[in-house]
């Protein structure tokens, strides 16, 4: 599934998900994989505003929830 599939989107499966973290955000799999905190802090300024940086943002939210993690979003 890509950003421009809006038309008719559908579901994606957890391991899709995992995959698409461990192909374009491993930092962020690294995070979520450390049982000792149970928040992330997403930096919004490191996500831009194109389609796929948003895309990506949510799925980062996303992994980080499958993951039983809090997410927090800083400012900057």
């Amino acid at each position: 599934m890509t950003p421009s599939d809006t038309k008719n989107p559908r579901a994606m499966s957890p391991s899709e998900i995992e995959r698409i973290v461990r192909d374009q955000l491993p930092h962020l799999q690294a995070a979520c994989d450390r049982t000792d905190p149970d928040t992330v802090v997403l930096n919004q300024v490191a996500f831009g505003t194109s389609e796929k940086e948003l895309f990506l943002l949510a799925v980062a939210i996303k992994y980080a929830g499958i993951a039983k993690k809090h997410v927090m979003i800083s400012a900057d």
